[in-house]
């Protein structure tokens, strides 16, 4: 069954992944695509190899690894990894999802951030690094007590 098109698109307040970086619609559509993102993703009669989505609509095609945050309808498709919260529908009509990976939900915003190479920055140290200097020759004469 696929998902409602009149759906709203943008109620993922509570989701910690950075949607408005995204699109809120994506689609591959008779094509081969490596990477697809956005609030709604749909896969029609296409390979898609990554999908990263709050929710996915596979029709006739292909999905290599989908992250999906909350709905995922596939309709005579197929999705080899499907990864997801406990919390996520999968709504399944004559197809296939060989491998459901559960994830909590810091685990699937890194792991969705990872795959779209979004990684945000490390945090910088607080106080910054700086150089002690010594004066090698007192330190020397010191030392001759």
């Amino acid at each position: 069954m696929a998902l409602n098109s009149n759906e709203a698109v943008d109620d993922n307040e509570g989701d910690a992944f950075p949607w408005e970086k995204v699109g809120k619609r994506s689609s591959a559509g008779l094509a081969k695509a490596n990477k697809v993102a956005g609030i709604k993703v749909s896969t029609i009669m296409s390979f898609t190899e990554v999908a990263v989505c709050s929710k996915l609509e596979v029709v006739m095609a292909r999905v290599s690894e989908a992250i999906v945050f909350d709905k995922v309808g596939v309709t005579m498709g197929y999705i080899k990894d499907l990864h997801c919260l406990s919390t996520t529908t999968q709504d399944i009509a004559l197809g296939s999802v060989e491998n459901v990976h559960i994830h909590s939900q810091e685990e699937l915003v890194k792991m969705a951030l990872e795959k779209l190479d979004m990684i945000p920055p490390q945090p910088s140290p607080s106080a910054p690094f700086e150089p002690i200097h010594v004066n090698a020759y007192q330190v020397a004469e010191g030392m001759k007590q």
